[in-house]
């Protein structure tokens, strides 16, 4: 009897420190859990700040570093229109001025008018060239066609006669003479020279001349006339085309 309850108490003892084993496995105060230092070991927020270390925005600013727009304004640095007005700039005519270049050798009269085709110009040059040379060598083979007369007037605009409407070349103020070296193959024929539509420009300045062969300057002296817009720039005619042609050099034609 006595045996028995002795393994019992033995059997009871063994039960209770079997379940305080279990709690003791059980209880968090006699060995904190690992777990719970997550919090302090992968703060993710505090390590990883990738908005702080990869501050793309900050870094890259690409639109603040790469003002492409403002650094290459290529429109105004190389406003090449303002700065190369060639047009404007290249209206401003001065003294002395070349006839040629100005006003064009256009408008042919008498048999080299029309289709009557009796004028030829050709740029043949004197050796060497007399005076300044300006402008266009000039050598003129008037034959008879339907006219035994013929000649050539420098227009401009190039084209336009005395009654054409548009206005003439723009002559700077100052000029008192329009100069030009004249002579022939033979020698001895009469020529007109001449400057200013009388109707067109208000005025005219005539002048004629026996020729030689060698050249020799000639003056028309147009210091007494009030000018502007000129539309006859220069002009020559010549009769006796009936008699024989006429070959006539011309060059170094210049207001002055």
């Amino acid at each position: 009897m006595l045996r028995n309850k002795r393994f019992a108490w033995m059997l009871a003892a063994v039960g209770v420190l079997a379940t305080s084993g279990l709690v003791g496995a059980c209880d968090p105060e006699d060995e904190p859990q690992t777990p719970s230092t997550q919090n302090d070991a992968g703060t993710k927020t505090d390590a990883g700040t990738n908005t702080d270390a990869g501050t793309n925005t900050d870094a890259g600013t690409n639109t603040d570093a790469g003002t492409t727009t403002d650094a290459g304004t290529t429109t105004d640095a190389g406003t090449e229109t303002d700065a190369g007005t060639t047009t404007d700039a290249g209206t401003q005519a001065t003294l002395p001025l070349a006839v040629d270049g100005t006003w064009a050798p256009s408008g042919y009269m008498g048999s080299g008018g029309g289709n009557q085709g009796g004028l030829v110009d050709e740029p043949v040059c004197h050796t060497p060239r007399p005076g300044a040379g300006l402008g266009t060598c000039h050598k003129f083979t008037a034959t008879q066609k339907n006219d035994a007369w013929a000649g050539v007037f420098w227009q401009f605009p190039e084209g336009a006669w005395e009654d054409d409407p548009r206005p003439g070349f723009q002559v700077p103020d100052g000029a008192n003479a329009v100069t030009f070296y004249a002579w022939s193959e033979t020698g001895g024929e009469v020529v007109n020279f001449f400057a200013g539509y009388e109707g067109k420009d208000g005025w005219t300045k005539k002048i004629e001349v026996t020729l030689t062969t060698e050249p020799k300057q000639y003056t028309l002296d147009i210091s007494k006339i009030r000018y502007s817009t000129v539309g006859g720039g220069f002009g020559w005619s010549a009769g006796g085309l009936d008699v024989k042609p006429l070959v006539l050099f011309i060059d170094d034609i210049q207001w002055k």
